[in-house]
């Protein structure tokens, strides 16, 4: 018997989906059809819980229909209990609780029975908050409609070591992307300058352990949930937190990655000495710095940073910035090197 296919539908942020491609590329064909969604054929569906650029995974098909009332069909219908046993063949076993719709018209009656039916083949209930996520929309080509079925209860991007709920932390795809722009290897040493509770390093360990990896945040509250995230993660690999100012705190110098998403005014910070904060940031980076070094800032103090680079340096160079848009907020990570 040959291995099934599975068409996936991968979301993404907007942002992250060249990243998001080259990591589902790994698993199969894979291909951008929008900012934030990806197509990916692939025989691994328990790998595509590894994902860690990618939101969330659906399985689905594609009906030529006119209206949703025909996905009820007989035939649809044997096609979408097909795709929930793909769902539950995957190891480690995926368990629902309760099927969610997810589509315009939701309350509409033919909505309503299309989601009854799905959750009868699920042996599920139809729950508002349901984990077993169900979206229908209409579909490409023009005249068909589109069944996706979420392939695991939580998203991709609610990773389980995040076990504290500390505010303000970074979104962990984002995370994963930026890293990619810094290109941290196996001999780089690696400085979060405002770690929070650890995302950043927590997720670099998923990729490569560096050298040496330090955090530095201060509030010790931080420190304590990024130490409870780096044991829940599980990974391989050496991380110093420490409680501190990294304006101040006594480092060995001859870091060549640095990262730093500073606070920017609505959980953490405020706007008004934000500038401040970026110029005596990129000032301590030049410090502790190797050469050829590169220096991520992540910032929704777009125009204050831009001032930063034009007026103070410190010897950085720009060298690139890139853009991500998640729930009415757009971060840029500004991408520095040192000469």
């Amino acid at each position: 018997m040959g291995q099934i296919t599975h068409e996936l539908v991968l979301e993404v942020l907007d942002g992250c989906g060249a990243s998001a491609l080259q990591e589902a590329g790994r698993l199969g064909f894979a291909r951008l059809v929008g900012p934030t969604e990806l197509v990916l054929s692939t025989s691994d569906l328990d790998a595509v819980r590894g994902l860690r650029r990618v939101v969330a995974a659906s399985t689905g098909l594609t009906v030529p229909a006119r209206r949703p009332r025909e996905l009820l069909e007989t035939s649809v219908q044997q096609r979408l209990g097909e795709l929930l046993e793909d769902v539950r063949r995957q190891r480690p076993r995926m368990r629902f609780h309760g099927l969610r719709l997810e589509a315009a018209g939701a309350d509409t009656p033919d909505m309503r029975r299309l989601a009854a039916a799905v959750a009868e083949l699920a042996e599920v209930p139809v729950a508002e908050n349901g984990d077993l996520v169900m979206r229908v929309r209409r579909g490409a080509p023009a005249g068909t409609w589109q069944v996706l079925l979420r392939t695991t209860p939580r998203p991709l991007a609610t990773r389980a070591w995040r076990t504290v709920d500390y505010p303000g932390a970074v979104n962990a795809t984002v995370a994963a992307t930026v890293l990619d722009q810094l290109q941290v290897g196996a001999d780089d040493t690696l400085l979060d300058m405002t770690c929070g509770s650890g995302t950043f390093l927590v997720e670099q360990l998923h990729e490569v352990a560096p050298a040496r990896a330090v955090g530095v945040d201060l509030d010790p509250a931080a420190i304590d949930a990024a130490r409870e995230h780096q044991r829940a993660a599980r990974r391989k690999g050496k991380v110093d937190w420490l409680v501190g100012d990294v304006l101040q705190v006594d480092l060995e110098p001859g870091f060549s990655r640095f990262v730093t998403n500073p606070p920017w005014g609505t959980l953490h910070g405020e706007h008004e000495t934000n500038e401040e904060l970026l110029t005596a940031l990129l000032r301590r980076a030049a410090e502790l710095a190797a050469s050829q070094a590169r220096l991520g800032v992540l910032t929704h103090e777009i125009t204050r940073m831009q001032r930063v680079l034009e007026t103070s340096p410190a010897g950085w160079r720009p060298v690139g910035e890139h853009r991500f848009f998640q729930k009415g907020h757009h971060p840029r990570l500004f991408l520095l090197e040192r000469g």
